[in-house]
């Protein structure tokens, strides 16, 4: 229970303050701002920071496999179910892609930190750095095919290839590397070190990005709201908060025997809402923006319930 106090209670009162400042405060543009400087500024150098830190002899490849395995399991799962319901190719692929893609920076990021400290980063920021690369691709990549941007191969293969560069252009992804690298060099080089004063700075930059991470998460839901035909993002957003954390777990546990804290964040990963990629996909392609909206907005207050939950199944103390 103190789990709960500890954890679900600043993560989600942060959230609620900046639902408080978007709907009477932050307008369209002031949110946009926000956004810019906390993925260009606050998260990379709490990322690089953490990343520098780590040797990549540590680093545990099977938490990619389980982590994706299942993600693209339940996805594939999911696209004929939304046929099934009706829709077309590209509303199918954001149906497919709310129910699988965690908002893991936004509130993961934060979550992760309070409970777990620098350790849980490590194995969450590498989900995160192939999260955006294997799902928005994928998305990405079949909402082309939707919307009827050709149909040769050459050009299918070229959009492929052109949204995963733009996927691996985001800040984030980046600046994990860029702290991996220098983590390779410095261990390389003896005496070579971040200079103190810059260390700081990133120090600094690196403090504020969880709480601003979550004034963000909360003001871009007060900006969205709810729209009509909500019942398919209820569907979706079960399938998030519920199927997939328990997917990720049972593979972790019994086929890959993930390290006890890696199987507990990859977890909690799965158990995330729904992330505001998913919106503004289906906003640059004008498809199912309605869907992933709704699933959004429902999964991330339903995982107020469902991340307690979590923790108190994965037996999680508060630092």
């Amino acid at each position: 229970m103190s789990a709960i106090v500890d954890i679900i209670v600043p993560v989600f009162g942060t959230v609620a303050v900046g639902w408080a400042l978007g709907r009477w405060l932050l307008t369209p543009e002031g949110l946009r701002g926000l956004t810019n400087v906390t993925f260009y500024a606050l998260f990379p150098a709490l990322l690089f920071r953490s990343m520098a830190k780590v040797r990549l002899e540590v680093l545990e490849l099977d938490i990619i496999v389980v982590f994706f395995g299942t993600g693209l399991l339940l996805y594939f799962l999911l696209m004929p179910l939304g046929r099934m319901l009706g829709m077309k190719l590209g509303d199918q692929t954001v149906f497919a892609l709310s129910g699988t893609f965690s908002n893991g920076v936004g509130i993961g990021i934060p979550f992760i930190s309070y409970a777990f400290g620098e350790a849980g980063l490590v194995p969450l920021l590498m989900i995160i750095s192939v999260n955006s690369l294997v799902m928005l691709t994928l998305s990405s990549f079949l909402l082309e095919i939707g919307a009827g941007g050709g149909t040769s191969r050459g050009r299918l293969l070229a959009k492929l290839g052109g949204a995963a560069i733009m996927m691996m252009k985001h800040p984030v992804i980046p600046s994990i590397f860029a702290g991996l690298a220098w983590a390779e060099v410095t261990a390389l080089i003896p005496g070579l070190a971040t200079p103190v004063v810059v260390d700081r700075v990133l120090q600094a930059l690196a403090l504020a990005a969880p709480p601003c991470g979550l004034i963000m998460a909360g003001a871009s839901l007060a900006h969205v709201g709810v729209k009509d035909h909500w019942q398919p993002a209820v569907v979706v957003s079960l399938v998030k908060l519920i199927a997939m954390p328990m997917l990720v777990w049972a593979s972790g546990r019994y086929l890959f025997t993930l390290d006890p804290l890696w199987l507990t964040v990859a977890t909690l990963n799965a158990a995330m809402p729904a992330g505001a990629n998913v919106y503004l996909v289906a906003q640059l392609y004008r498809t199912g923006v309605g869907l992933a909206t709704n699933a959004v907005v429902i999964s991330t207050a339903a995982s107020v319930a469902t991340l307690s939950i979590a923790l108190l199944l994965l037996g999680v103390q508060a630092r």
